[in-house]
């Protein structure tokens, strides 16, 4: 396998993970919306947890993962895409 390979081998692997972590994310949001104020209650009578803060943690919690989503998978197979993209008018 030469480099030209490892690259885009790399870059699709980074870019499957970005969507697969994406559409999870995406689901997790989606089953959050109809029983936040079930889970919320149930934070405040077991834990001790007042329903705002279990909000901002919820909020906290998607910036995190969507920031893991991006600088970790999304942005390194951008660049890998470019690299690609410029090892490939090098062997013109």
């Amino acid at each position: 396998m030469n480099t030209k390979e490892t690259i885009i081998l790399l870059r699709n692997i980074h870019y499957k993970c970005f969507f697969i972590g994406l559409l999870f994310l995406i689901l997790a949001g989606l089953a959050y919306l109809p029983c936040e104020c079930i889970v919320a209650n149930a934070y405040q009578h077991i834990l001790g947890i007042s329903p705002e803060t279990y909000h901002n943690m919820w909020a906290n919690f998607i910036g995190l993962i969507k920031t893991i989503l991006i600088f970790f998978f999304l942005v390194p197979a951008l660049a890998l895409h470019w690299t690609g993209a410029t090892l490939k008018n090098e062997d013109k």
